[in-house]
């Protein structure tokens, strides 16, 4: 860099902004590397919109759709994962610290249109067991869910939810339905690995 600026040139043009583009079409490269390939590559830095170089840099990656919407992303992962879902509550449990009673859970309801995100936790003082204590969890960010959906004068009939959760936590809810699980258009659990 220090020989092109002593030479007249400009470094930052002529080695850190090719040096960036680079880096991004290595990016994209790692995602997509078959033309069947779908994915999608966040770039959180304004500079690609409002700079010239950054224009310059995306004109330079290959072809693909541009958006500053999240909810375009939303509808990507719709297509590609085939779920409808606007809303997704993501649930935890486990034990409290220093052997307390009960199971600690947490869910997290996520709105997938835009990333909006809300969280509550507590403390299940009869309950002993993980599982249940995540299906807990489920059925209580449902219960808020639904509320802030009637709150907001929509009908929850016509709204589909994912409940993401442990695989035992789906299985068990296979032999026990989550209370209100017929109050959605469609209600979803996915296993999430933990």
């Amino acid at each position: 860099m220090k020989a092109i600026d002593d030479a007249g040139g400009s470094s930052f043009a002529e080695y850190m902004t090719p040096l960036m583009t680079l880096a991004l079409k290595q990016g994209f490269g790692r995602l997509i590397r078959r033309s069947s390939d779908r994915g999608v590559v966040a770039i959180l830095d304004e500079r690609l919109t409002s700079k010239g170089y950054g224009r310059q840099a995306r004109r330079d990656l290959p072809p693909a759709r541009f958006s500053r919407e999240f909810r375009d992303v939303h509808r990507f992962y719709q297509d590609a994962l085939e779920t409808r879902a606007e809303f997704a509550v993501n649930v935890w449990a486990w034990q409290p610290e220093k052997g307390g009673a009960g199971m600690r859970w947490r869910w997290q309801l996520l709105r997938l249109q835009d990333g909006k995100a809300d969280l509550q936790d507590g403390i299940a003082k009869e309950l002993n067991d993980p599982i249940a204590a995540e299906l807990h969890a489920a059925a209580l960010g449902l219960q808020d869910l639904h509320d802030r959906i009637q709150r907001a004068g929509r009908k929850p009939e016509d709204f589909t939810v994912e409940v993401r959760c442990s695989p035992l936590a789906v299985a068990l809810n296979q032999a026990a339905a989550l209370p209100g699980q017929a109050t959605w258009r469609s209600l979803r659990m996915v296993p999430i690995p933990r």
